[in-house]
């Protein structure tokens, strides 16, 4: 997208060009208490109305834009929706309208197969899965298997979903489909993207890790959780 989405002109009309894109993301379900408003008229009582807000709370924001406000093949857009509350109240509430996703929990003989990944956004090394973001259009199944083969050199992988979470509902869109496969062996690790090392832990110990805060990441806690109550570990 343009790099004039910091003008209130440009991410409206970025927004509108969403709409007829991707109609799905402004569906308001019968019983919604946040329902989405997209007149030009509603838009403006609900910047005047959060204008308002703010200022009681003594909130010193004074970007009050209803659009896309940011947006990157990447992580997806964060959006500004202008909308009415349960209580008949306007105001604004931002959301994150990304990708899907996929994180594979393989295993080798009966142990579980976890990478060692420098991640910046926490600026902290952490134990997950192979995973990795979903191009728009690819079959999950597909781009698992890909992550695999390129995350840990996985070989001959026998894949099974299951299903899809979303990490963080409260805020973004995005889903994440979880998987768990059996492989031969693994490769090197991908140094380019942060991968440090591969390991082999049995599944006692990936229980024990992911109870003791070893394993941090919500998608893998997911995962395990998923492949416990299936009887895979």
């Amino acid at each position: 997208m343009s790099d004039k989405l910091g003008s209130s002109a440009a991410s409206l009309a970025h927004y509108r060009l969403l709409q007829k894109q991707r109609p799905d993301c402004f569906r308001d379900p019968d019983d919604s208490p946040v329902a989405i408003l997209t007149n030009d008229d509603d838009i403006a009582a609900a910047q005047h109305q959060e204008d308002a807000r703010r200022k009681q709370h003594n909130l010193s924001f004074p970007d009050l834009r209803v659009g896309v406000l940011a947006a990157d093949p990447y992580l997806g857009m964060l959006t500004r929706d202008a909308v009415r509350f349960a209580d008949g109240s306007l105001g604004v509430y931002n959301r994150h309208i990304g990708e899907a996703g996929c994180v594979i929990m393989p295993m080798i003989a009966g142990s579980v197969v976890l990478i060692r990944i420098f991640r910046h956004a926490t600026r902290e090394w952490a134990w997950e899965f192979p995973g990795g973001r979903i191009s728009p259009g690819e079959d999950p199944t597909t781009t698992a298997l890909h992550e695999m083969e390129e995350e840990i050199g996985a070989i001959d992988p026998v894949i099974q979903t299951l299903g899809n979470v979303y990490p963080y509902p409260a805020f973004s869109s995005a889903s994440i489909h979880l998987f768990a496969a059996t492989i031969a062996q693994v490769g090197t690790p991908q140094i380019a993207e942060g991968i440090a090392a591969i390991e082999t832990v049995s599944p006692v110990r990936l229980i024990e890790m992911a109870d003791n805060g070893d394993i941090k990441d919500a998608a893998a806690l997911a995962c395990i959780l998923k492949a416990r109550l299936r009887g895979i570990i």
